[in-house]
């Protein structure tokens, strides 16, 4: 029998959750599965977690995620007595009727009772738990109370205060103890606070952080790095954790180097190690930033030579709605640069964005060469103006003229 759950379960957690190393995470889910078919319902519950996402590991984690699959998981579960999974349903908004009928427990109070018991005895993966019905206030519904219950709003408010600020000492134990996952409600309570009822007190929020990375957990390295390059301003203290962010498996670490080695202000100035920087992350595919930025440096030939076919490779990458994407792929399918020629697509990623350089010179030759659109080089020009110094536009402006009617035409 393990000291918390049982020697499987307890062992999976420390793989899953006190490092970031997915060998470890591979084998621990293996271990989770053999001890699931013989019928344990924690072992279930942990599993479900490794299919829910990165929100329940770790950027980077081994799993695929499969909603289904996690869902068939917490229901086995719950059915087998799993006090876990019914805590983690219900964080998860999926303690449904069916759930809460297959649960053996007379109450979800009976379940953290259990949860709370493991917290107290030293369980860092529990002790977040705890924290969390505290923290995203699970506990009124826990204890079944009501707002009515209250003389007034002020005193349903102080209440639910005094439930939330009992969340920290469970998460700094948790943090504390190895449970790398619950420094982020810990470090948002501070960050963001609680809406009305908790005021943001960011400078402890930085403090966790750096009591994270000094762990040596790669998020919070990550994390420190991201503060001090971005929001304090220091660049050159950022660059350390971000390496050792990176080398220990968070990959967005590398952004922050290339950021750093692109503005060269806390070192000399390296497009090329840039580049390689960007592409560390970029290559993984789920740094939709590192993607927009290679993209932009295969696009203009920055610290390599123009490549299109790259520029589209990444750009198609991101996943955000960068003005940037929007207009290096339309100039690209517009002209045929690194892909086939396809004016419609270029035209409606071009129109999709608002004003800028790019804009201007798609647009530009799109109506002075007549791309999909009737010619209008009167009205190209105008567009190419627009660009300003952008080093394409000035040279398509080379190509027209107006006659001495005031008609433009080409030379």
């Amino acid at each position: 029998m393990g000291k918390y759950f049982n020697d499987v379960v307890d062992k999976a957690i420390e793989d899953l959750y006190d490092c970031c190393d997915n060998d470890r995470a591979k084998a621990a889910a293996d271990a989770l599965l053999l001890a699931s078919k013989d019928g344990d319902g924690d072992a279930c519950y942990f599993l479900s977690r490794c299919f829910s996402g990165s929100c329940y590991s770790w950027e980077y984690h081994p799993f695929e995620e499969n909603e289904a699959a996690a869902y068939a998981m917490l229901h086995e579960a719950i059915s087998l007595g799993s006090a876990a999974a019914v805590l983690g349903a219900l964080r998860m908004d999926m303690l449904t009727p069916k759930l809460r009928e297959v649960m053996p427990f007379d109450s979800i109070k009976e379940a953290w009772e259990v949860i709370l018991e493991k917290a107290e005895n030293g369980c860092p993966f529990c002790q977040y738990m705890i924290g969390n019905t505290y923290y995203f206030l699970d506990v009124i519904e826990i204890e079944d109370r009501k707002k009515s219950e209250f003389a007034n709003r002020k005193a349903w408010d102080a209440w639910r205060r005094m439930e939330m600020e009992q969340s920290i000492p469970w998460f700094e134990k948790a943090f504390s103890g190895g449970m790398i996952l619950a420094g982020r409600n810990y470090c948002h309570y501070y960050q963001y606070g609680r809406g009305e009822l908790i005021l943001p007190e960011p400078a402890r929020a930085v403090e966790i952080m750096r009591q994270g990375a000094e762990k040596g957990y790669p998020e919070w390295m990550y994390a420190l790095a991201n503060h001090l390059a971005y929001t304090a301003d220091r660049p050159k203290e950022a660059l350390p954790w971000a390496v050792k962010a990176a080398e220990a498996g968070h990959l967005w670490g590398w952004h922050i180097v290339a950021d750093i080695y692109w503005d060269g202000k806390a070192v000399e100035r390296d497009l090329a190690y840039t580049l390689e920087c960007y592409e560390k992350t970029a290559s993984y595919g789920n740094d939709s930033y590192a993607c927009r930025q290679m993209g932009v440096m295969y696009f203009l030939g920055v610290g390599t030579a123009v490549d299109y076919a790259r520029a589209i490779q990444y750009l198609e990458q991101d996943q955000e709605p960068e003005y940037a994407r929007y207009d290096l792929l339309g100039i690209c399918y517009l002209l045929g640069y690194g892909c086939r020629q396809d004016p419609a697509r270029g035209k409606a990623l071009l129109e999709r964005n608002k004003d800028s350089c790019y804009k201007s010179y798609g647009l530009g030759m799109m109506y002075a060469e007549g791309i999909g659109v009737r010619e209008n080089i009167e009205k190209g020009v105008e567009h190419l103006k627009a660009a300003g110094n952008y080093g394409p536009a000035v040279e398509a402006l080379k190509h027209y003229k107006k006659s001495l009617f005031g008609v433009w035409r080409r030379r």
